[in-house]
C-alpha cells in the first residue's frame, strides 16, 4: 500500500539553464491529458452529388519517402518483452524498504499515472513507495528530498526534476549511499551507474517522429503551425531540436510558423491560434506538443472558421480523451504515445538494481513508444481498462516480465 501522499515538499542537463527557477512556476503544468474533449461536426457532401473520379497516388519526393519509411517503423507495437537488463538477485531482501518519488507536481496527471505503475511493480517485492508533491516549485522539491535523506530512504525517484533545480538536495542522496534515479530528464548522466541512474522516453525524438508524419503526409510540402510551451528548457528543448530542427534539416519546401505559450496563459491559446490560422491561411498541418494543448488548438479552429478536415494536426502523449477523438475521425489526424504504466514499472527495474548493489543500465531505449494512425486507433478498445493495461502498444507482458526477472515468479 502506498504511504500517504507528502503535501509539504527536464530532457537533458543543460549548462548555462539561466533563471531556471523562475521558470519552474509552471513546469510541466498541461504535459499530458488533454482537459476535456469537444466534437466537430462533421460536414458532408450531398447524397446526389457524382462521385469523384479517383486519381492516380501521387509518387513521393525524396524527402516524404525517408519520412514515410521512419513512420512506417514507429508505427510498428511491442513485438515481445525484451528485459533491459540482467536479471538480478536478493530483490527479496528489499522487502520493508521505502522507495520516495519525487514528482515535479501532481497536477499533472501523467505523474499520478506513473507513480501508481511504481507502487504497483515496487510492491511486488514489498518495497512501499512515499510519493510527495513538489508542486513546481523548487522549495518544495528540496523539501521533498530532505525528507527522504532524513527518513533514510532506499532509493529516491525524481520525476521530471532535473539536478540543477535542486542540486543541494539532490547531493545531500547521493552523499548519503541512497540511490538516486532521474525519470524523464535524459537518458544517461553523470555519477556511478550503482549509485545514480536515469530513465527517459526520449521525448525530443518523439518530436521528431511528429515532424516526420508532417513531412510523409504532405509529400514535404507542409505549410505547418508548430505550438509549444515555454514553461521550462526541457518543454523548449523537445520542440527546438526535435520538431523544428527536424523541419529545418529533412524539409526544405516546408513552412513552419512556430508559436509558443506558458501553461499559465493557455486561456489565450485559441485567440491565438485562430490569430495565426487568419494571418497565414495556407496553413495545412498543425504541430502541437502536447495533448494539453489539443482543445485550445480546437477552439482557436472553430473561432477562425476553419473546418477540421482543412488542417490536420498531431500531437503527443496518448491520452485516452485524445485518442478517443482520433478514432472517430474528429480533429485529429496523428498521434505520439507513451506507455506511461510500463514507464513506471522500467523505473522501478532501474531503481531495484541500484538497491540491490547492481548498476542501473545506461542509454536504455524505451520500447513503449509508438505512432498512432486513426486506422491503428480504430482497432483498440478505447476504454480506461484498456489504457491502463498498456495493451495499445503491443505486448503488455511487461509486469510478468519484470517479476521473472526479479526473481519474483
Amino acid at each position: 500500500m502506498r504511504a500517504p501522499t507528502s503535501h509539504p515538499l527536464g530532457e537533458k542537463r543543460k549548462e548555462g539553464m539561466n533563471n531556471m527557477k523562475k521558470r519552474i512556476t509552471n513546469v510541466l503544468r498541461g504535459l499530458v491529458v488533454a482537459t476535456a474533449a469537444v466534437s466537430l461536426a462533421a460536414c458532408g457532401a450531398g447524397s446526389d452529388a457524382a462521385p469523384a473520379a479517383s486519381e492516380p497516388a501521387q509518387e513521393l519526393s525524396p524527402a516524404a519517402q525517408a519520412a514515410q519509411e521512419i513512420v512506417e517503423t514507429i508505427s510498428q507495437p511491442v513485438g515481445e518483452f525484451t528485459a533491459p537488463g540482467p536479471a538480478l538477485e536478493g530483490v527479496a531482501d528489499l522487502s520493508g524498504s521505502t522507495v520516495y518519488y519525487v514528482a515535479a507536481t501532481l497536477s499533472v496527471p501523467m505523474f499520478t499515472v506513473i507513480a501508481d505503475a511504481l507502487e504497483e511493480a515496487l510492491g511486488e517485492a514489498g518495497v512501499s513507495l512515499q510519493v510527495c508533491d513538489g508542486k513546481a516549485n523548487p522549495q518544495s522539491i528540496a523539501t521533498c528530498i530532505d525528507q527522504a535523506v532524513q527518513a533514510d530512504a532506499g532509493a529516491v525517484i525524481s520525476g521530471s526534476v532535473p539536478y540543477e533545480l535542486a542540486s543541494v538536495a539532490f547531493d545531500s542522496v547521493t552523499k548519503a549511499g541512497i540511490p538516486l534515479l532521474y525519470t524523464q530528464v535524459a537518458p544517461a548522466g553523470p555519477g556511478d551507474p550503482k549509485q545514480v541512474g536515469y530513465l527517459s522516453p526520449d521525448n525530443v525524438e518523439m518530436q521528431a517522429w511528429m515532424a516526420n508524419w508532417v513531412i510523409a503526409d504532405s509529400n514535404a510540402k507542409a505549410d505547418v503551425l508548430a505550438v509549444g510551451l515555454s514553461d521550462t528548457p526541457a518543454t523548449k528543448l523537445w520542440m527546438e531540436q526535435g520538431a523544428l530542427a527536424t523541419y529545418k534539416e529533412k524539409c526544405a519546401d516546408c513552412k513552419v510558423t512556430f508559436q509558443e505559450i506558458n501553461t499559465g496563459q493557455m486561456d489565450k491559446l485559441p485567440s491565438q491560434i485562430s490569430s495565426a490560422l487568419v494571418a497565414n491561411p495556407g496553413i495545412t498541418h498543425i504541430h502541437a506538443l502536447a495533448d494539453s494543448l489539443v482543445q485550445p488548438i480546437q477552439q482557436g479552429l472553430q473561432s477562425a472558421g476553419i473546418s477540421p478536415d482543412d488542417v490536420k494536426v498531431i500531437s503527443m502523449e496518448g491520452s485516452l480523451a485524445v485518442m478517443q477523438l482520433l478514432a472517430d475521425g474528429r480533429f485529429m489526424n496523428a498521434e505520439v504515445g507513451t506507455n506511461l504504466q510500463a514507464l513506471g514499472w522500467y523505473s522501478a527495474d532501474q531503481t531495484l538494481r541500484m538497491m540491490s548493489g547492481q548498476p542501473s543500465v545506461q542509454n536504455l531505449k524505451f520500447p513503449y513508444r509508438m505512432l498512432f494512425s486513426q486506422e491503428a486507433t480504430q482497432a483498440l478498445t478505447l476504454t480506461p481498462e484498456a489504457e491502463a493495461s498498456g495493451e495499445w502498444y503491443g505486448d503488455a507482458s511487461f509486469r510478468e516480465g519484470f517479476t521473472k526477472l526479479w526473481g519474483l515468479d
